[in-house]
């Protein structure tokens, strides 16, 4: 016979559930206070005593990993981007045993192992709620307010129907963008609804497909996207239309961000500390070609930008250079200027590719500034594509890169989803001390 225990307990307004065997089966998934059992254990733990991590890639293709290490370590020892991470789980060593012994673990629910009985029960729910109310996880562990997976199904709802709002409005606050990476040169567009193609996903477009107006959010998760390929007209993969939308809103004096269909908070100075430092990124003053539908792929777009001029930029779009063993493929740039500047080009996409596309900018750069192998392996790919003797990349160069969004936006700045924009902050970060420039362009479409 399986157990299912439970023993219940209010405390300052709040419910307490302790419980034992298989007593949390019986818990309901949305009564669960957010992040709970994370500030118990960060306040009871020393920073140096964490054993396990489980993180979320926000900033990238929402990667979920479990990290264990054999001994206690400080977040460091996990390979955690504090800007790009975020903590799903965390267990470290309690450094109280009047609260805990041992090994302790923390989400929204916090797992220990305590000595109570009947009689002392009900002291154990009021020291765990000191721990949860404690700030002094705020020095060591401070960063873990920046962004929080948001799970509250009624505030969840009433997001959603500002989302709603907002697209009937037209509001520039929420659009439509491709939800991970794909091979952009194998995609000959998308449909939404019947035979027509188009070139990205467009929020009104989509919207135009409903029968009826958009109303419910059920609308949204009930209508597919597919992206066909070039090569067959078949499907190549299709994603549910909500998780395609992206959208950043304030709602009771807090920021929300949609990404990828899962909804997260995000602390209102770091919000402002992103966005600041993405608006010092300089716009890059070069003359782009505008795209059209005449270039319905990436590289169409590029191979038209570069012919006119020869002697000054060269094609290098999927030109990849093997490197670093086993299958590794690193592509050097989509466009070389024959004065070293790097361009890198995409359509406009979720935080997946654009993330995918800063990380990449910062890969080759690094390997062209401090790996010789790497550099001839490169230059070698240059004079394969007719590449002239200026094009070669020497020892100590510091390439400038150029970092070019192809979207139906017309401002000279491309605006981002939140989670590019951490992801390019640290990539500019990472190239200026290095010693390159870095430049942001939009690609608008032409008119």
């Amino acid at each position: 016979m399986s157990w299912a225990r439970v023993a219940v307990s209010d405390v300052k307004s709040r419910t307490f559930a302790v419980t034992m065997d298989y007593g949390k089966s019986t818990l309901a998934n949305d009564v669960v206070g957010e992040d709970f059992g994370r500030k118990v254990v960060l306040n009871t733990i020393s920073p140096s005593s964490l054993r396990r991590i489980n993180k979320i890639n926000v900033g990238g293709n929402q990667k979920i990993s479990n990290e264990q290490l054999p001994l206690e370590s400080d977040i460091d020892g996990f390979g955690f981007d504090i800007d790009r991470d975020l903590v799903g789980t965390i267990t470290g060593q309690s450094n109280d045993d009047n609260f805990a012994h041992g090994i302790m673990t923390g989400s929204d629910q916090l797992n220990l192992t305590v000595t109570v009985d009947v009689q002392n029960l009900s002291k154990f729910p009021k020291n765990a709620y000191a721990r949860y109310t404690a700030s002094c996880y705020k020095d060591p562990f401070g960063w873990i307010n920046h962004i929080r997976r948001f799970k509250s199904k009624s505030i969840i709802d009433e997001l959603d129907s500002k989302v709603i709002g907002l697209i009937n409005e037209g509001s520039p606050k929420v659009w439509m963008a491709v939800p991970e990476v794909i091979e952009w040169e194998n995609i000959a567009g998308f449909k939404y609804a019947g035979r027509d193609l188009h070139n990205y996903i467009e929020l009104k477009l989509v919207c135009s497909t409903f029968r009826e107006p958009l109303t419910r959010i059920d609308q949204l998760k009930n209508k597919n996207i597919v992206a066909i390929k070039a090569d067959s007209g078949e499907q190549y993969t299709s994603w549910q239309a909500y998780k395609c939308l992206y959208s950043e809103v304030d709602h009771n004096g807090v920021s929300y961000c949609i990404n990828n269909g899962r909804w997260f908070s995000v602390d209102q100075d770091f919000v402002h500390m992103v966005n600041e430092e993405y608006e010092r990124i300089p716009v890059s003053e070069m003359e782009f070609l505008p795209h059209s539908v005449e270039y319905t792929r990436e590289n169409d777009y590029t191979q038209a930008f570069v012919t006119p001029s020869p002697d000054h930029l060269l094609y290098m779009d999927a030109k990849l250079v093997s490197h670093g063993g086993g299958r590794s493929k690193i592509e050097l740039c989509d466009i070389l200027t024959e004065d070293k500047t790097f361009i890198h080009i995409k359509p406009y996409s979720g935080s997946a590719i654009l993330s995918h596309l800063f990380n990449q900018a910062v890969v080759s750069a690094e390997l062209v500034m401090s790996d010789q192998e790497f550099r001839e392996k490169a230059n070698a790919e240059i004079r394969d594509v007719g590449g002239s003797k200026g094009f070669q990349i020497l020892v100590g160069c510091h390439p400038s890169v150029i970092l070019a969004i192809l979207s139906e936006h017309s401002e000279p700045r491309p605006p981002l989803p939140f989670f590019s924009k951490i992801v390019l902050r640290y990539a500019f970060r990472k190239l200026r001390t290095c010693g390159c420039k870095v430049y942001i362009k939009n690609i608008p479409k032409a008119i």
